[in-house]
């Protein structure tokens, strides 16, 4: 009877912790991981009220516009993409990923935003770079990666969240893609 009241113990100590815990953040921001077939590598978190959206062979697509911008450079502020409300702000993620599978597989995560335990965002864009003096390429379906290439391609996904979301420092922020969860403070 012992045993079984111990087993019981055991069993019900392991669903609480699991039920209060849940999954801990465990991703480093630069280290590569592998889930379900795709290796990647989290290259930055960043957030911004406006987003350079110059396509072609521009390396700042889909990055932060610096405040200060100057001279011709202005004019990139008329093609940058803001968030509709003064009350949203930007999340712009870069990763890098490839297809190690023995399948196809179709990128086209942006990851989700975890604000103060259960507030979720993931709503935004996607780009890939074609080539690495090639231009950015919108894909709102995702891309195809063929198995057996040894091609990696850097992504850029933007998700619009409310500022509160940047702003209150004192509460948890995480980031997940492909399964893997990123502490962001």
């Amino acid at each position: 009877m012992k045993k079984y009241i111990a087993a019981l113990l055991i069993l019900v100590m392991c669903l609480s912790l699991y039920a209060c815990g849940g999954s801990k953040a465990t991703g480093e921001i630069g280290q590569t991981y592998t889930s379900n077939g795709i290796e990647f590598t989290l290259n930055y978190v960043e957030f911004t009220d406006a987003m350079d959206n110059w396509g072609g062979a521009n390396d700042t697509y889909w990055q932060p516009l610096p405040e200060d911008i100057t001279g011709a450079d202005r004019n990139r502020i008329a093609n940058a993409v803001t968030p509709k409300s003064q009350d949203d702000t930007i999340c712009v993620i870069s990763y890098t990923a490839k297809n190690v599978s023995k399948n196809d597989k179709t990128i086209d995560d942006r990851g989700t935003l975890d604000y103060d335990n259960g507030y979720t965002y993931s709503d935004g864009g996607l780009t890939y770079r074609v080539s690495p003096t090639g231009v950015w390429s919108d894909i709102p379906n995702g891309l195809s990666l063929k198995k057996l290439k040894e091609d990696a391609y850097e992504f850029r996904a933007y998700i619009i969240v409310p500022k509160v979301v940047a702003t209150e420092t004192d509460k948890s922020l995480t980031y997940t893609l492909f399964g893997e969860k990123f502490n962001l403070r």
